[in-house]
């Protein structure tokens, strides 16, 4: 960056500090605030983009603002009475580094964040023992890292000693942490400064001068293996004493390496043995556990066993007398359900000496939740999920495209080219050496995206970027050399096609552009809830003159854990390092792998994901979504190429993860809430069992189900047959059963047909007759917990049933999929279906409702209704005594005051999504329920769905073989 834009950055940063203090940062202040500095003329004769400026300040004081939200164990905050004592040089240095580093970093946020999070730990120089066990529960690719770099900086300016880092189990993420934890915390080479006898090479933020001196334990080096994870031998040649000068260790969860940890800990100096065991006095510790939901957990049965893993670090964390431990991770689900329980004699050999293995590692003292900000590009972006808090739904960004079976991609249906290639799903068989000759087209149209997007990024000034996209096809690293090898030579191809000006291929790409990624921008910038001034729309003409360029710095990598190449037929298998691009010219590559991928390495710029693997685990599965994260100017150039089942397992996981998140932000509110609140309320969730395998949960296969203040719709129904007639069945022997309505309400100015059919103060029995007759596949519905729970409980005044019909005469049917906002509505293209409810005193003739489903999962077998939602604000709240209410969590209240129960029912046009049309209307429904005191919850043996309790397959790309 150059110095004056860098100069200007700081400047207007400085003056919009002072600005957020008085309010909310809006689009003018910025402006003007740039044109402030304009007029400064801070270096004469040097002017900055003014454009740039306003784009730079927007994203970090308007469009990156998160949130945090809370739950702990009567905490008693001790930051603010203490910063006026602490010099926070280590922190300074480091949001200089990262403002340096990316103008565009959010740190405001991390600011924030970093302190809630320093103030929830320990202060260090509080005498006397203690121990601290908290967690902190992000989004995947949401920053996670940068968040706890900036943590570990605070900490020790703070007085924190020791900083002990577990990055995952893989070495990958192990060396790509601590490069990241050099860089932004060190200051200098780790391998230089451990292999060549100290070398203070500086790096990162080594760039600023500070007076403290932090010194590394482990460090990015390998040449076969990992050779620069924990090492007794390099630890005592380093000879830097503990508890003097803060020391840091990036490690491995592996047993060798907590081994020799744990017996180096114990063999220090100012060791004191208390009853036999030995402590390490007086030295604050701050151990961080990344990705704390895998390997962490005790799986085992009983509090009086324990995993090996778990045993290791609860033994590591006992040796200190002063620690705070913090589990990172965005799939929490397994972590809650540790038990606070623990067995006080339990202990572990290592190095054939016995340790007391202490405290199980449930965040007992706090639980901290960040809420991403706007322009995150997360699950419910990608599935358009509805908002579980505020009711606010958007469109999903169009990113879907759907890998089939004897798939034939849009272009070869749109020119009549056929291709015997693209008739298979690019998978590894049961037998692993059965290689694959060629790739499918679906492939190489991702990979046209991928060139497609390298070279509009560089028509948006995107050129030195970082680009990336993944290939995730199997877990076989013989199966990965082989793709890597068949991508390579496919990207040649293309390289010399567009080299040579091939017409045919430039046409391919131009039908690409034109039908794909044309529409999308469009959709894009019409559908996003932030404003990005980057994302523009491009001619095919200026498009292809960057074909060139971009495509001549692809390469292809194969990410797997084998380092000899003797067996391989791919050879470029080395890490990828973005910091190699010492030039700053942009790394583009083609990152085939299996675990890495999946839980290892961030691909920087990740732009097309070609994306196969099946877990049912859905903790394992969300963390496989490499794709999310921040895409600043480059959102609508993303590509997601995977199967619908895949896609709808991601959407059954978002569905459920947002729910809970708005459990711990409801929780959070309430006063007096600890962490084992929100364990009780998880276990409770009727999502549960969609979310990780019994074997991590440690509790009894009994579970107790609630339903308070909750909201369930069927927005997933099956587009079949015999079950829409099932459940049209079910829905006429309820009306005639509940009889001919008391209660019929009309829209304002129209009363020839009704909106709403109320029955007041029904019959529980007839309710649950209904809700076990309807079959559903939505994952947060069990039609026995719903009934059972429903009869079960006496707090509730009376259950109310609505009918919701459509009075319009004309409505919008989206036989495309593709919805059109231009016009500001949607135009009204169709008469409404009419049907019509009979009894013996008369009949009602009702309108359908619409609930058009989208283009990305048309060819799905379920109808997933748009946005997710089946019933809107007004009818949330027509049975309710009070009215016109405005917001959700008022309705949610009212509902809890009047203790009434609502079913609403929705008669839906089979018109709105395809492969349904059995000339009779989709039914579905939402209950609402009220918010009960004192519950009566719904018990049952937990036994999980069989289809989701297969993890991963076992592969060669594993730990044993580094």
């Amino acid at each position: 960056m150059n110095d004056i834009k860098q100069m200007a950055i700081l400047f207007a940063s400085t003056i919009l500090d002072n600005e957020s203090l008085k309010g909310e940062i809006t689009n003018e202040i910025v402006k003007e605030v740039v044109d402030r500095v304009s007029a400064m003329n801070i270096i004469p004769g040097d002017e900055f983009n003014k454009e740039e400026l306003i784009e730079i300040l927007f994203s970090q004081f308007r469009m990156a603002r998160g949130s945090m939200t809370e739950i702990t164990n009567n905490i008693e905050p001790w930051l603010n009475n203490e910063k006026a004592n602490i010099n926070f040089d280590l922190w300074k240095r480091y949001i200089l580094y990262m403002k340096k580093k990316d103008p565009l970093f959010p740190i405001n946020d991390l600011d924030d964040f970093t302190d809630k999070i320093l103030d929830k730990c320990v202060n260090p120089k509080q005498n006397g023992s203690w121990d601290r066990r908290g967690m902190v529960v992000g989004h995947v690719q949401s920053g996670k890292t940068s968040n706890y770099v900036g943590l570990i900086n605070k900490a020790v300016d703070a007085g924190y000693k020791i900083i002990i880092v577990m990055a995952g189990t893989i070495s990958s993420l192990r060396r790509q942490t601590q490069e990241r934890i050099d860089a932004g915390f060190v200051g200098i080479s780790s391998s230089a400064y451990l292999l060549n006898n100290k070398e203070n090479r500086l790096i990162g933020v080594g760039e600023s001068e500070v007076s403290t001196q932090i010194y590394p334990f482990t460090s990015s080096f390998y040449q076969k293996a990992d050779e620069g994870d924990f090492s007794v031998k390099i630890a005592n040649n380093s000879n830097i004493p503990i508890g003097k000068n803060p020391v840091v260790f990036v490690i491995k969860k592996n047993k060798t390496i907590l081994e020799n940890l744990i017996d180096w800990l114990s063999k220090d100096p100012n060791i004191r043995f208390i009853e036999g065991q030995p402590k390490l006095f007086d030295v604050p510790a701050l151990i961080i556990d990344d990705e704390a939901d895998s390997a962490s957990v005790n799986t085992a049965k009983s509090i009086n066993e324990a995993k090996t893993i778990n045993k290791l670090i609860r033994t590591l964390l006992n040796i200190f007398n002063q620690n705070t431990f913090i589990g990172y991770t965005a799939t929490p689900y397994a972590n809650l359900f540790i038990p606070q329980e623990f067995d006080d004699k339990l202990k572990s050999i290592v190095r054939e000496k016995e340790y007391l293995v202490g405290k199980d590692l449930f965040p007992k003292d706090f639980i901290l939740n960040i809420n991403t900000p706007p322009n995150y590009f997360g699950a419910a972006k990608v599935f358009g999920l509805v908002n579980p808090v505020t009711g606010e739904s958007n469109e999903p960004l169009n990113v879907f495209r759907p890998i089939l079976d004897n798939h034939i991609s849009p272009f070869c249906i749109n020119t009549g080219i056929k291709d015997k290639d693209d008739n298979y799903i690019l998978k590894a068989p049961t037998n692993k050496d059965v290689l694959p000759d060629h790739i499918p087209l679906s492939l190489e149209n991702a990979i046209k995206s991928f060139i497609l997007t390298c070279a509009i990024r560089r028509l948006r000034g995107q050129e030195n970027k970082h680009n990336s996209m993944l290939i995730h096809v199997t877990l076989y690293v013989k199966w990965i050399d082989r793709v890597a090898l068949l991508v390579n030579e496919k990207l040649e191809i293309f390289k010399n096609n567009i080299a040579s000006n091939d017409s045919v291929f430039l046409e391919e790409l131009k039908y690409i552009y034109e039908n794909d990624y044309l529409p999308t921008t469009e959709s894009t910038l019409l559908n996003l809830n932030y404003t990005d001034s980057s994302i523009k729309i491009h001619t095919w003409d200026s498009v292809k003159t960057e074909l060139r360029k971009s495509v001549s710095k692809i390469e292809v990598r194969s990410v797997h854990g084998t380092r000899s190449t003797s067996q391989l037929e791919y050879h470029k298998i080395e890490e990828i390092d973005y910091n190699l691009d010492t030039k700053k010219v942009g790394v583009s590559v083609i990152a085939v792998g299996g675990s890495r991928l999946a839980r290892g390495i961030t691909l920087e710029g990740l732009s097309v994901s070609y994306y196969l693997i099946t877990t049912k685990m859905y903790d394992s599965l969300m963390q496989m979504g490499r794709w999310f994260g921040y895409r600043p100017g480059y959102v609508d150039l993303c590509r997601l190429y995977t199967t619908d089942l895949i896609f709808e397992w991601f959407n059954h996981i978002t569905m459920a993860t947002e729910e809970m998140r708005a459990d711990f932000n409801d929780i959070a509110r309430r006063p007096g809430q600890k962490p084992e609140d929100y364990k009780l309320k998880v276990r409770n969730h009727p999502g549960l069992l969609t979310i990780t395998s019994l074997a991590k949960l440690n509790f009894s296969e009994i579970i107790e189900i609630s339903f308070s203040g909750k909201n369930r719709q069927t927005y997933q129904l099956t587009k079949s047959e015999t079950v829409i007639k099932n459940n049209y069945n079910a829905f006429n022997s309820l009306f005639m059963s509940l009889g001919y309505p008391k209660e019929i309400k009309y829209n304002k100015g129209n009363d020839k047909m009704p909106k709403y059919l109320i029955y007041r103060n029904c019959n529980t029995e007839i309710i649950s007759d209904f809700l076990d007759k309807f079959q559903t596949d939505t994952p947060s519905i069990k039609n026995a917990n719903l009934s059972d729970y429903i009869k079960s409980q006496k707090e509730i005044n009376s259950w109310n049933v609505v009918l919701v019909s459509n009075t319009e005469s004309r409505v919008f049917i989206n036989s495309s999929g593709a919805t059109d906002f231009k016009k500001g509505e949607r135009e009204k293209n169709e008469n409404v279906i009419p049907y019509t409810l009979k009894w013996k005193e008369g009949e009602i003739s009702l309108g359908c409702n619409v609930r058009n489903q989208l283009s990305i999962s048309y060819d799905s077998k379920y109808y997933f209704i748009s946005k997710n939602q089946i019933d809107d604000i007004s009818d949330r709240q027509i049975d309710l005594k009070k009215q016109k209410i405005t917001s959700n969590d008022e309705i949610k209240n009212e509902r809890k005051s009047e203790k009434n129960g609502l079913l609403l029912i929705y008669a839906l046009d089979q018109r709105a999504t395809p492969n349904a049309n059995f000339n009779i209307p989709i039914i579905g429904y939402s209950i609402h329920f009220p918010e009960i005191k004192n519950e009566k919850k719904v018990s049952y043996i937990a036994t999980l769905n069989e289809d989701l309790d297969n993890d991963v397959m076992v592969d060669d790309d594993n730990l044993e073989n580094e």
